[in-house]
């Protein structure tokens, strides 16, 4: 018998299609809603995107979330902005990749030049979708020339697989390589290796990943740090510069894996850790993968609904049979709530995610999802 399962914190957006349709991934007639919220939220007129939780700095994640968001809600012209902003004031290193940093007060504004792979990905892979589903191969000729210096510059080829750097600087030191897992963004790779059929790296990245969620796993609840290092010497460890954490970081590798129409052992572990949390006065924001201590600040909106999503695929994944109700709240209207950039950032991309899952999991035309759509409005 069938369990039913009400998880009141998801929310999908497009009907269940067939992975395999080329237009799989093109944005139909979304709720453009929670998008007006979200512009209201952290985007400038000039196409800047703030972030609104750190100073209003802005950087290139946020510059290829917000174009993901444009993108999924068809906005087309704040897509536009948004992109010829990241060109005239992210594009000053010499190549193909943004510069991760751009601070308002600063002078220059741009004052360290190293790029940020995740923000990276996310330009390559919006512009090679609305290149691919808006017919515009300029974007598609902007994405390829991403892509290949993320290919020629960030990859390295390991006894562990390919590797993929944060940066280009500052990341390896005595044959030492430091990573964030957080980074290995499956559905972008998905929309590359589509882009260049050609280009072994994504399809490696895909595999070494998978890896990685299976044997990154730390402390009590045996969750993937938001940092680690490997060498061929010592393989993966924690490495001493940065806290040994589950957190801010780290809660995108479930994210993303289910983005990319996974689930199995990784997703129900990580999905008892939260579900573990259900009996807790709050929900931490973090735990430490030494000490397993917790942090006594409780999870923001985007972190609480990444845990929602994980709790409802670990019961719908695989072999579970399970049934879940999938509902998240729309963000909310008041700039006084104290949602910032990032949590409404994962908030929105939570509810992608969870379409792209039930709709690589139909089995015969058949959603897991049971078709609970809507956009929590």
């Amino acid at each position: 018998m069938l369990a039913l399962i009400v998880v009141p914190i998801l929310v999908l957006t497009q009907p269940v299609r067939a992975a395999t349709e080329p237009s799989a991934d093109c944005p139909t007639a979304a709720d453009p809603a929670n998008w007006q919220r979200y512009a209201a939220l952290v985007l400038d007129k000039d196409g800047r995107v703030r972030d609104t939780g750190n100073g209003g700095i802005s950087h290139s994640e946020g510059q290829g979330f917000g174009m993901r968001l444009a993108f999924h809600y068809n906005q087309r012209e704040d897509f536009a902005r948004i992109w010829q902003w990241t060109q005239k004031n992210l594009y000053v290193r010499g190549d193909h990749l943004a510069a991760w940093r751009w601070r308002p007060d600063a002078d220059p504004h741009v004052d360290d030049k190293n790029n940020a792979t995740d923000g990276d990905l996310f330009i390559a892979w919006s512009l090679a979708l609305a290149g691919r589903c808006w017919d515009k191969p300029e974007y598609l000729s902007a994405a390829g020339k991403i892509a290949d210096d993320i290919r020629a510059k960030l990859v390295r080829q390991t006894k562990a697989g390919a590797l993929l750097l944060p940066g280009t600087e500052g990341f390896e030191h005595d044959e030492t390589l430091t990573l964030n897992l957080s980074y290995w963004v499956f559905p972008a790779f998905d929309e590359l290796a589509q882009l260049q059929p050609k280009a072994k790296e994504w399809a490696a990245l895909i595999e070494s990943g998978a890896d990685l969620i299976g044997k990154l796993r730390f402390g009590r609840w045996q969750l993937p740090p938001d940092w680690v290092a490997w060498s061929e010497a010592n393989g993966f460890s924690l490495p001493d510069q940065f806290p040994p954490r589950f957190s801010y970081d780290a809660v995108r590798v479930p994210l993303y894996w289910i983005w990319h129409g996974q689930a199995g052992e990784p997703i129900a572990r990580i999905g008892a850790y939260w579900q573990g949390q259900q009996g807790w006065a709050w929900q931490p924001d973090w735990v430490d993968l030494k000490t397993d201590a917790i942090s006594s600040n409780a999870a923001p909106l985007g972190i609480a609904s990444i845990a929602g999503l994980t709790r409802f695929v670990a019961t719908n994944g695989d072999e579970n049979h399970g049934v879940a109700l999938l509902r998240l709240s729309a963000l909310p209207d008041d700039k006084d709530s104290g949602l910032d950039y990032y949590s409404a950032s994962l908030r929105l991309f939570t509810a992608m995610a969870g379409e792209g899952w039930c709709r690589h999991s139909g089995k015969d035309g058949q959603s897991p999802c049971l078709g609970t759509f809507g956009d929590g409005q």
